[in-house]
């Protein structure tokens, strides 16, 4: 009954919510108190999808590195997972999490390894391709920049080669201003952005394991999931699950997104909207856009997932349900 109430919200509100609209901006993240500033001011951004977030907090320290990259990524597992139902949790909580360092291929998804157990695994690629995204998107919430369009002009051409085309995802040197790099405030707003496009990120494969999708995740102890070296030829072997179970780990993963950040309210930290989600799905729209729509097409991720055309009404849907049923966030 309960997926489908879900299934009939999405269908009814994804008629309602206009294509195309972008996530809106961010409010500031104040200058600390006494600190002198060599930057410009900020600009008056609009507030997130859904609500104000806090009105100051502590800034965040800078990710840099695939290292540290990869650990935040593990503690927002951790948080979305405490953030699932009992059932769901129990499932999930011991499924391994591994790293691809493949910097050109961008992907991030759930399997099960030879013997039966379940992973969940990401590109270097993906992991620099959310720094990037939210480096940019701090920048252009801060001081009404165009970083993010620069960005994805700069490094879409080569990603839509595919992984063998010596592409990267990562942030090109001279996208952010050199009197914004090192902005304290930007840093800081770039992290929360990370935890907020991985945490959609990663909900999303959580929910192909808890759901039942891969068949593998039933709570059992794990060796630690595949070493990198398998997992190229690894996830070719992954068979692509339908569209429809594509469609409700959206969901579910932006109900896990939406109910952790209102776990995070409660305790003023920065809130998780949806926003990370359509971020993540403008990125690989232009890709698509910049690929072309092909079944020969060789990045692995259009190919294994539903055109992110259709992907983002249904987060905008399923967030729009979400609100409804929690009045104030």
């Amino acid at each position: 009954m309960k997926s489908r109430f879900l299934l009939v919200c999405v269908l009814v509100f994804a008629c309602l919510v206009p294509h195309g609209a972008s996530a809106q901006q961010l409010p500031a993240i104040p200058w600390p108190s006494g600190w002198p500033s060599p930057f410009p001011p900020a600009a008056a951004p609009a507030p997130a999808p859904g609500g104000t977030q806090p009105a100051a907090h502590a800034l965040l320290f800078p990710l840099i590195g695939p290292q540290a990259w990869q650990q935040e990524v593990r503690l927002v597992i951790q948080e979305l997972t405490s953030n699932l139902s009992p059932e769901y949790a129990a499932r999930v909580r011991n499924v391994p999490l591994v790293f691809d360092p493949n910097q050109g291929d961008v992907n991030a998804f759930a399997g099960c390894d030879d013997q039966g157990s379940p992973f969940i695994a990401a590109t270097e690629g993906l992991l620099a391709a959310i720094d990037a995204m939210s480096q940019t998107q701090a920048n252009d919430d801060l001081y009404g920049t165009h970083t993010y369009d620069q960005y994805t002009a700069a490094v879409m051409p080569r990603l839509a080669q595919g992984k063998n085309a010596g592409a990267s995802a990562a942030l090109p040197l001279g996208i952010i201003p050199l009197t914004t790099v090192l902005d304290p405030r930007r840093l800081s707003r770039a992290h929360e952005l990370f935890d907020e496009i991985a945490a959609f990120t990663f909900a999303h494969e959580l929910s192909h394991h808890y759901l039942g999708h891969t068949g593998c995740a039933n709570g059992q102890a794990s060796a630690g999931g595949p070493s990198a070296v398998l997992l190229a030829s690894m996830a070719t072997r992954i068979p692509p699950v339908s569209q429809s179970m594509e469609g409700l780990a959206d969901s579910y993963g932006c109900i896990n997104t939406l109910d952790s950040g209102h776990a995070r309210a409660s305790r003023s930290l920065y809130v998780w909207t949806e926003r990370g989600g359509l971020t993540l799905l403008d990125f690989f729209a232009r890709l698509e856009r910049t690929a072309g729509l092909s079944p020969l097409n060789p990045i692995g991720f259009l190919l294994s997932h539903p055109n992110p055309a259709i992907r983002i009404p249904i987060v905008k849907a399923v967030a729009q349900t979400w609100r409804y049923q929690h009045p104030g966030y």
